[in-house]
């Protein structure tokens, strides 16, 4: 095989990195084709695998930068279609978070729902999921703010979770919901991955975003990496994305915005975490 090849960890590509990572630009990921081949060109521009594991042995994959169409066309007042731009690569989980992982990190249990150690932590709020990220990036050395484990953004995490996809896929391949789930979690993995390489982006549990929700979001937002903390825009409820294995399908979109109080806790709340990738 030819040394140059990134053919075991680039998506299958056999192209030499000096010309796949000419490929790495900021460019439409409309897709799934175009989303496996700029995760490619970007990991061998930045010199990164797409798929990585810190030393919880928690996975992560790769998502590059790139513009998409977020919301839906016709659909709910609160997320209108319109073209975004995300400028930073990152990894995200390629699973949700499992309560083996978090008792690891936590040192100690959250919730008694659900408790087998390879399905997605539940019973988690807004302030405990970001405790997480802040222990996590405490117990691997991690001090530069900028660099630290994170919740994804509202944006990021469409962006992540549609992978180049501009209408919604076969929902029983990919995700656990009210009609297949038998009303409890699943391990996390068992379904399809997208074409970034992530698993369960949508039922499952719901997924805490670092972004507070306001219905007028989309229209006030920068439409470059766009995020709504709310130490600068103090709103009441905390954007949770992705449906769950309670919910029907018409809960279980890449678009759909959904929010909770930032002091629930639920038995399908969870979340999913971002390790920003920097020079």
């Amino acid at each position: 095989m030819n040394p140059n090849c990134f053919a075991l960890i680039l998506c299958g590509l056999c192209m030499p990195v000096s010309l796949i990572a000419q490929e790495a630009a900021i460019s439409l990921i409309d897709t799934p084709e175009k989303a496996k081949a700029a995760q490619a060109a970007w990991a061998a521009k930045l010199g990164k695998p797409v798929q990585w594991s810190n030393s919880f042995g928690m996975k992560f994959h790769l998502i590059p930068p790139g513009e998409f169409d977020m919301g839906v066309k016709d659909g709910d007042k609160d997320a209108p279609l319109h073209r975004v731009k995300l400028t930073e690569p990152f990894y995200l989980g390629t699973f949700e978070v499992t309560r083996q992982e978090w008792e690891k990190v936590m040192k100690g249990k959250s919730s008694n729902f659900f408790p087998g150690p390879k399905h997605p932590i539940n019973h988690v709020h807004h302030y405990q999921a970001n405790g997480f990220c802040a222990a996590l990036s405490k117990a691997e050395g991690i001090t530069n703010a900028v660099a630290m484990y994170r919740l994804p953004t509202e944006a990021e995490w469409e962006y992540a979770c549609r992978a180049g996809m501009t209408t919604e896929p076969e929902l029983d391949k990919v995700a656990w919901y009210e009609k297949n789930s038998g009303g409890t979690t699943h391990e996390v993995g068992q379904k399809t991955a997208n074409a970034f390489g992530l698993y369960d982006m949508l039922g499952n549990v719901w997924e805490w975003t670092a972004d507070f929700y306001d219905a007028e979001a989309y229209t006030k937002l920068p439409a470059t990496n766009p995020s709504l903390p709310k130490d600068e825009y103090p709103h009441e409820y905390a954007v949770v994305r992705g449906g769950s294995c309670f919910y029907d399908a018409k809960f279980c979109t890449s678009w759909h915005r959904d929010r909770y109080e930032p002091s629930r806790t639920l038995n399908n709340l969870g979340l999913r975490v971002v390790l920003p990738i920097k020079p």
